[in-house]
Protein backbone atom coordinates (compact mmCIF):
# COMPACT_ATOMS: atom_id res chain seq x y z
CA UNK A 1 0.00 0.00 0.00
CA UNK A 2 3.13 2.57 0.48
CA UNK A 3 4.60 1.43 -2.78
CA UNK A 4 1.33 2.03 -4.38
CA UNK A 5 0.61 5.16 -2.78
CA UNK A 6 4.27 6.63 -3.44
CA UNK A 7 3.79 5.83 -7.18
CA UNK A 8 0.41 7.57 -7.22
CA UNK A 9 1.85 10.73 -5.85
CA UNK A 10 4.78 10.69 -8.16
CA UNK A 11 2.42 10.45 -10.70
CA UNK A 12 0.85 13.49 -9.63
CA UNK A 13 3.75 15.23 -9.75
CA UNK A 14 5.01 14.38 -12.91
CA UNK A 15 1.67 14.49 -14.54
CA UNK A 16 -0.01 17.60 -15.77
CA UNK A 17 -3.28 16.66 -17.50
CA UNK A 18 -5.09 20.41 -17.44
CA UNK A 19 -2.28 23.17 -17.64
CA UNK A 20 -4.61 26.23 -18.16
CA UNK A 21 -2.44 28.35 -20.28
CA UNK A 22 -3.79 31.40 -18.70
CA UNK A 23 -2.24 30.24 -15.46
CA UNK A 24 1.05 30.29 -17.29
CA UNK A 25 0.53 33.65 -18.23
CA UNK A 26 -0.56 34.56 -14.81
CA UNK A 27 3.13 32.95 -13.24
CA UNK A 28 4.91 35.20 -15.95
CA UNK A 29 3.24 38.49 -14.88
CA UNK A 30 3.19 37.96 -11.14
CA UNK A 31 7.37 37.18 -11.48
CA UNK A 32 7.43 40.65 -13.66
CA UNK A 33 5.05 42.19 -10.90
CA UNK A 34 5.50 42.38 -7.34
CA UNK A 35 2.36 44.39 -6.86
CA UNK A 36 0.59 43.14 -3.87
CA UNK A 37 -3.18 43.98 -5.84
CA UNK A 38 -2.12 41.50 -9.14
CA UNK A 39 -1.12 38.76 -6.43
CA UNK A 40 -4.17 39.39 -4.51
CA UNK A 41 -6.31 39.34 -7.93
CA UNK A 42 -4.60 36.00 -9.21
CA UNK A 43 -5.24 34.29 -5.92
CA UNK A 44 -8.77 34.84 -6.34
CA UNK A 45 -8.95 33.83 -9.98
CA UNK A 46 -8.11 30.54 -8.74
CA UNK A 47 -10.08 30.21 -6.15
CA UNK A 48 -12.93 31.50 -8.23
CA UNK A 49 -11.93 29.13 -10.98
CA UNK A 50 -14.39 26.07 -10.03
CA UNK A 51 -17.23 25.60 -11.82
CA UNK A 52 -20.85 23.25 -11.34
CA UNK A 53 -23.13 21.82 -13.82
CA UNK A 54 -25.99 24.66 -15.34
CA UNK A 55 -28.80 23.34 -16.82
CA UNK A 56 -28.57 23.40 -20.78
CA UNK A 57 -25.38 25.53 -20.69
CA UNK A 58 -23.62 22.59 -19.05
CA UNK A 59 -20.83 24.87 -16.06
CA UNK A 60 -21.44 28.20 -14.72
CA UNK A 61 -18.89 29.29 -12.14
CA UNK A 62 -19.99 28.69 -8.69
CA UNK A 63 -20.79 31.82 -6.37
CA UNK A 64 -17.70 33.51 -4.76
CA UNK A 65 -17.10 36.62 -2.98
CA UNK A 66 -13.58 38.12 -2.92
CA UNK A 67 -12.44 41.66 -3.14
CA UNK A 68 -11.83 41.69 -6.55
CA UNK A 69 -13.99 39.11 -8.05
CA UNK A 70 -17.78 38.56 -7.18
CA UNK A 71 -19.77 35.98 -8.76
CA UNK A 72 -24.17 35.85 -7.50
CA UNK A 73 -25.86 32.86 -6.95
CA UNK A 74 -26.68 32.19 -10.72
CA UNK A 75 -22.86 32.30 -11.62
CA UNK A 76 -23.16 35.76 -13.25
CA UNK A 77 -20.07 38.13 -12.54
CA UNK A 78 -20.46 41.63 -10.94
CA UNK A 79 -20.51 44.55 -13.25
CA UNK A 80 -20.06 47.66 -11.66
CA UNK A 81 -21.47 51.31 -12.69
CA UNK A 82 -24.90 49.33 -13.71
CA UNK A 83 -28.26 49.88 -12.05
CA UNK A 84 -30.80 47.64 -12.76
CA UNK A 85 -34.95 47.83 -12.55
CA UNK A 86 -37.85 47.65 -14.94
CA UNK A 87 -36.93 51.18 -16.78
CA UNK A 88 -33.56 51.29 -17.60
CA UNK A 89 -31.93 50.74 -20.56
CA UNK A 90 -31.01 47.00 -20.54
CA UNK A 91 -27.14 45.29 -22.30
CA UNK A 92 -27.19 41.77 -21.79
CA UNK A 93 -24.09 40.17 -22.38
CA UNK A 94 -22.55 36.84 -23.76
CA UNK A 95 -18.90 35.79 -24.41
CA UNK A 96 -16.25 33.57 -23.36
CA UNK A 97 -13.72 34.24 -20.44
CA UNK A 98 -12.42 37.45 -22.71
CA UNK A 99 -16.09 38.77 -21.77
CA UNK A 100 -16.04 37.92 -18.41
CA UNK A 101 -13.42 39.36 -17.87
CA UNK A 102 -10.15 36.65 -16.90
CA UNK A 103 -7.12 38.88 -16.16
CA UNK A 104 -8.97 41.76 -14.78
CA UNK A 105 -10.54 42.95 -11.58
CA UNK A 106 -14.26 43.40 -11.59
CA UNK A 107 -13.63 46.71 -12.05
CA UNK A 108 -11.96 46.74 -15.42
CA UNK A 109 -14.24 43.88 -17.21
CA UNK A 110 -15.42 44.89 -20.15
CA UNK A 111 -18.82 45.22 -19.09
CA UNK A 112 -18.15 47.56 -16.17
CA UNK A 113 -15.91 49.76 -18.48
CA UNK A 114 -19.03 50.28 -20.60
CA UNK A 115 -21.07 50.65 -17.98
CA UNK A 116 -18.86 53.59 -16.51
CA UNK A 117 -18.74 54.98 -20.34
CA UNK A 118 -22.57 55.29 -19.82
CA UNK A 119 -22.32 56.71 -16.55
CA UNK A 120 -19.96 59.31 -17.96
CA UNK A 121 -22.75 60.07 -20.38
CA UNK A 122 -24.97 60.96 -18.17
CA UNK A 123 -27.64 58.15 -19.08
CA UNK A 124 -28.44 54.91 -16.25
CA UNK A 125 -27.87 51.63 -18.44
CA UNK A 126 -28.04 48.09 -16.57
CA UNK A 127 -26.18 45.48 -18.13
CA UNK A 128 -25.70 41.68 -17.27
CA UNK A 129 -22.49 40.08 -17.98
CA UNK A 130 -23.62 36.48 -18.86
CA UNK A 131 -20.42 35.43 -20.21
CA UNK A 132 -18.54 32.41 -18.93
CA UNK A 133 -15.12 30.42 -19.62
CA UNK A 134 -14.81 28.18 -22.26
CA UNK A 135 -18.56 28.71 -23.81
CA UNK A 136 -19.18 28.73 -27.38
CA UNK A 137 -21.46 30.80 -29.16
CA UNK A 138 -24.15 27.80 -29.23
CA UNK A 139 -24.33 27.80 -25.82
CA UNK A 140 -24.88 31.57 -25.64
CA UNK A 141 -27.46 31.46 -27.63
CA UNK A 142 -28.88 28.81 -25.32
CA UNK A 143 -28.27 30.90 -22.37
CA UNK A 144 -30.07 33.76 -24.24
CA UNK A 145 -32.87 31.80 -25.06
CA UNK A 146 -33.15 30.42 -21.09
CA UNK A 147 -32.51 34.33 -19.67
CA UNK A 148 -35.61 35.51 -22.13
CA UNK A 149 -37.52 32.67 -21.42
CA UNK A 150 -37.16 33.49 -17.17
CA UNK A 151 -36.64 37.20 -16.82
CA UNK A 152 -38.87 39.05 -16.09
CA UNK A 153 -37.09 42.63 -17.53
CA UNK A 154 -36.10 41.73 -21.13
CA UNK A 155 -33.42 43.21 -22.71
CA UNK A 156 -32.93 46.16 -25.22
CA UNK A 157 -29.61 45.47 -26.70
CA UNK A 158 -28.04 41.89 -26.71
CA UNK A 159 -23.82 42.12 -27.79
CA UNK A 160 -21.89 38.70 -27.72
CA UNK A 161 -18.60 39.08 -27.88
CA UNK A 162 -16.47 35.82 -29.59
CA UNK A 163 -13.68 34.79 -31.95
CA UNK A 164 -11.51 32.22 -30.11
CA UNK A 165 -13.27 29.54 -28.87
CA UNK A 166 -15.08 29.24 -31.91
CA UNK A 167 -12.02 28.12 -33.47
CA UNK A 168 -10.41 26.22 -30.65
CA UNK A 169 -13.16 24.09 -30.02
CA UNK A 170 -12.81 22.81 -33.57
CA UNK A 171 -8.76 22.47 -33.09
CA UNK A 172 -9.52 20.51 -29.83
CA UNK A 173 -11.93 18.46 -30.99
CA UNK A 174 -12.07 18.24 -34.99
CA UNK A 175 -15.68 19.53 -34.90
CA UNK A 176 -17.61 21.96 -35.57
CA UNK A 177 -20.12 23.46 -33.39
CA UNK A 178 -19.53 21.43 -30.10
CA UNK A 179 -18.51 22.86 -26.80
CA UNK A 180 -15.15 23.23 -24.78
CA UNK A 181 -13.68 19.90 -24.11
CA UNK A 182 -16.66 17.99 -25.88
CA UNK A 183 -14.37 14.40 -26.06
CA UNK A 184 -14.01 14.82 -22.22
CA UNK A 185 -17.65 15.11 -22.04
CA UNK A 186 -18.29 12.51 -24.63
CA UNK A 187 -15.96 10.01 -23.00
CA UNK A 188 -17.25 10.02 -19.39
CA UNK A 189 -20.79 9.82 -20.87
CA UNK A 190 -19.71 7.10 -22.87
CA UNK A 191 -18.41 5.14 -19.87
CA UNK A 192 -21.11 6.33 -17.15
CA UNK A 193 -22.33 2.72 -16.95
CA UNK A 194 -18.92 1.51 -16.32
CA UNK A 195 -18.25 3.63 -13.28
CA UNK A 196 -21.96 3.27 -12.27
CA UNK A 197 -21.05 -0.65 -11.76
CA UNK A 198 -18.99 -2.03 -8.90
CA UNK A 199 -15.50 -2.83 -10.43
CA UNK A 200 -12.49 -1.67 -11.42
CA UNK A 201 -12.77 1.05 -13.54
CA UNK A 202 -12.10 3.63 -11.58
CA UNK A 203 -7.93 2.76 -11.65
CA UNK A 204 -8.35 4.28 -15.11
CA UNK A 205 -8.72 7.56 -13.59
CA UNK A 206 -5.76 7.39 -10.78
CA UNK A 207 -2.85 9.38 -11.54
CA UNK A 208 -1.03 5.98 -12.06
CA UNK A 209 -2.99 5.15 -14.81
CA UNK A 210 -2.77 8.23 -16.96
CA UNK A 211 1.00 8.72 -16.24
CA UNK A 212 1.45 5.38 -17.47
CA UNK A 213 -0.38 6.04 -20.45
CA UNK A 214 1.48 9.00 -21.63
CA UNK A 215 4.60 7.48 -21.00
CA UNK A 216 3.88 4.44 -23.02
CA UNK A 217 2.21 6.75 -25.49
CA UNK A 218 5.92 8.76 -25.69
CA UNK A 219 7.43 5.21 -25.96
CA UNK A 220 5.95 4.64 -29.37
CA UNK A 221 6.86 7.89 -30.34
CA UNK A 222 3.23 9.78 -30.52
CA UNK A 223 3.49 12.83 -29.24
CA UNK A 224 0.78 14.51 -27.39
CA UNK A 225 -0.42 16.53 -30.63
CA UNK A 226 -0.91 13.43 -32.49
CA UNK A 227 -3.55 13.03 -30.51
CA UNK A 228 -5.87 15.55 -31.78
CA UNK A 229 -7.59 15.25 -34.81
CA UNK A 230 -5.83 16.08 -38.28
CA UNK A 231 -7.78 19.18 -39.67
CA UNK A 232 -8.80 20.23 -43.22
CA UNK A 233 -8.33 24.07 -42.27
CA UNK A 234 -10.03 25.78 -44.67
CA UNK A 235 -13.27 23.69 -44.50
CA UNK A 236 -13.16 23.94 -40.91
CA UNK A 237 -12.90 27.40 -40.68
CA UNK A 238 -15.53 28.01 -43.18
CA UNK A 239 -17.83 25.81 -41.02
CA UNK A 240 -16.91 27.55 -38.19
CA UNK A 241 -17.95 30.63 -39.40
CA UNK A 242 -21.23 29.44 -41.52
CA UNK A 243 -22.16 27.82 -38.01
CA UNK A 244 -21.96 31.57 -36.43
CA UNK A 245 -24.22 32.88 -39.18
CA UNK A 246 -26.57 30.71 -38.42
CA UNK A 247 -26.32 31.67 -34.92
CA UNK A 248 -26.77 34.96 -35.76
CA UNK A 249 -30.05 34.16 -37.83
CA UNK A 250 -31.60 32.21 -34.95
CA UNK A 251 -30.48 35.20 -32.49
CA UNK A 252 -32.83 37.66 -35.22
CA UNK A 253 -35.59 35.74 -35.00
CA UNK A 254 -35.43 35.72 -31.12
CA UNK A 255 -34.74 39.60 -31.49
CA UNK A 256 -38.19 40.20 -33.69
CA UNK A 257 -39.79 38.18 -30.92
CA UNK A 258 -38.48 40.02 -28.02
CA UNK A 259 -37.53 44.04 -29.40
CA UNK A 260 -33.92 43.70 -28.64
CA UNK A 261 -31.28 44.95 -30.90
CA UNK A 262 -28.86 42.13 -31.71
CA UNK A 263 -24.74 43.23 -32.09
CA UNK A 264 -22.20 40.63 -32.92
CA UNK A 265 -18.51 40.96 -32.56
CA UNK A 266 -15.28 39.07 -32.86
CA UNK A 267 -12.81 39.69 -30.69
CA UNK A 268 -8.62 40.94 -30.92
CA UNK A 269 -6.21 37.81 -30.55
CA UNK A 270 -2.61 37.76 -30.71
CA UNK A 271 -2.28 34.91 -33.47
CA UNK A 272 -4.30 36.79 -35.40
CA UNK A 273 -3.45 40.60 -35.14
CA UNK A 274 -0.01 42.02 -36.42
CA UNK A 275 0.32 44.31 -32.84
CA UNK A 276 3.92 44.71 -32.11
CA UNK A 277 4.76 42.06 -29.23
CA UNK A 278 6.28 43.29 -26.28
CA UNK A 279 9.02 40.46 -24.70
CA UNK A 280 6.02 39.38 -22.16
CA UNK A 281 3.64 38.83 -24.59
CA UNK A 282 5.65 36.80 -27.11
CA UNK A 283 6.55 34.51 -23.52
CA UNK A 284 2.35 34.66 -23.61
CA UNK A 285 1.59 33.46 -26.80
CA UNK A 286 4.98 30.92 -27.05
CA UNK A 287 3.68 29.10 -24.22
CA UNK A 288 0.12 29.06 -25.83
CA UNK A 289 1.75 27.24 -29.00
CA UNK A 290 3.72 25.17 -26.74
CA UNK A 291 0.86 23.61 -25.59
CA UNK A 292 -1.25 23.65 -28.49
CA UNK A 293 1.05 23.28 -31.56
CA UNK A 294 -0.70 24.33 -34.42
CA UNK A 295 -3.11 26.49 -33.29
CA UNK A 296 -2.09 29.29 -34.87
CA UNK A 297 -3.78 28.49 -38.45
CA UNK A 298 -6.95 27.16 -37.51
CA UNK A 299 -7.07 30.67 -35.83
CA UNK A 300 -5.72 33.02 -38.55
CA UNK A 301 -8.09 31.35 -41.53
CA UNK A 302 -11.15 31.15 -39.08
CA UNK A 303 -10.49 35.16 -38.22
CA UNK A 304 -10.16 35.57 -42.07
CA UNK A 305 -12.91 34.01 -42.99
CA UNK A 306 -15.26 36.33 -40.31
CA UNK A 307 -13.29 38.96 -41.70
CA UNK A 308 -14.37 38.82 -45.07
CA UNK A 309 -18.20 39.10 -43.74
CA UNK A 310 -19.88 41.89 -44.75
CA UNK A 311 -19.26 44.93 -41.66
CA UNK A 312 -23.64 44.67 -40.90
CA UNK A 313 -23.19 40.71 -40.62
CA UNK A 314 -20.55 41.02 -37.43
CA UNK A 315 -18.08 44.09 -36.55
CA UNK A 316 -14.38 42.72 -36.80
CA UNK A 317 -12.27 43.81 -34.08
CA UNK A 318 -9.18 41.46 -34.55
CA UNK A 319 -7.19 44.11 -35.74
CA UNK A 320 -8.63 46.68 -33.01
CA UNK A 321 -4.57 46.63 -30.97
CA UNK A 322 -2.54 46.40 -34.28
CA UNK A 323 -1.04 50.25 -33.91
CA UNK A 324 -0.20 49.69 -29.79
CA UNK A 325 2.91 48.52 -28.69
CA UNK A 326 2.54 48.70 -25.02
CA UNK A 327 1.50 45.20 -23.25
CA UNK A 328 -1.80 44.74 -23.57
CA UNK A 329 -2.39 41.16 -23.31
CA UNK A 330 -2.53 38.53 -20.37
CA UNK A 331 -3.20 35.67 -22.38
CA UNK A 332 -3.66 35.02 -26.18
CA UNK A 333 -6.80 37.11 -25.99
CA UNK A 334 -7.27 38.28 -22.48
CA UNK A 335 -6.30 41.35 -22.18
CA UNK A 336 -5.04 43.55 -19.16
CA UNK A 337 -7.35 46.11 -17.91
CA UNK A 338 -6.04 49.14 -20.38
CA UNK A 339 -6.93 46.66 -23.07
CA UNK A 340 -10.74 46.32 -21.56
CA UNK A 341 -10.71 49.91 -21.68
CA UNK A 342 -9.40 50.48 -25.70
CA UNK A 343 -12.11 47.84 -26.00
CA UNK A 344 -14.75 49.13 -24.19
CA UNK A 345 -14.62 52.68 -25.62
CA UNK A 346 -15.03 51.35 -28.79
CA UNK A 347 -18.01 48.88 -28.40
CA UNK A 348 -19.48 51.72 -26.23
CA UNK A 349 -19.47 53.79 -29.42
CA UNK A 350 -20.73 50.71 -31.54
CA UNK A 351 -23.64 50.40 -28.77
CA UNK A 352 -24.73 53.96 -29.10
CA UNK A 353 -24.87 53.62 -33.41
CA UNK A 354 -26.96 50.47 -33.01
CA UNK A 355 -29.56 51.95 -30.74
CA UNK A 356 -30.26 53.95 -33.82
CA UNK A 357 -31.12 51.08 -35.94
CA UNK A 358 -34.44 48.65 -35.66
CA UNK A 359 -34.22 45.67 -33.78
CA UNK A 360 -33.20 42.47 -36.26
CA UNK A 361 -32.65 43.78 -39.37
CA UNK A 362 -28.76 42.89 -40.69
CA UNK A 363 -27.18 44.17 -43.24
CA UNK A 364 -30.79 45.92 -44.16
Amino acid sequence: MFLLAAVEVYSFLRFHPNVNALELAAKLEIAQNESPAERQYWKEFKQANKVTYHPWVLWRRQPYGGQMITIDQDGVRRTLHTRCDDKTFTIWMFGDSVMWGAGAPDTDTIPSLIAADYEKAGRPVCIVNYAEKGWANTQEVIGLMEELKHAQHKPDEVLFYDGGTEAFTAYQSGLVDVHSNYLSFKNFLDNWGAYEKAGFAYFGQTNTSRFLKKMGALGQNKPAAAARPKLDIDATASAVVENYVQNMEFVELLARQYHFRPIFAWYPNMAVGHKELTPYEQQVLASEYHQFPGMDAIYQATYRKARDLNPPDLIYLGDLLDDRKDSLYVGISHLKPEGNRMVADHLFEILEREAGNTPGTRGQ
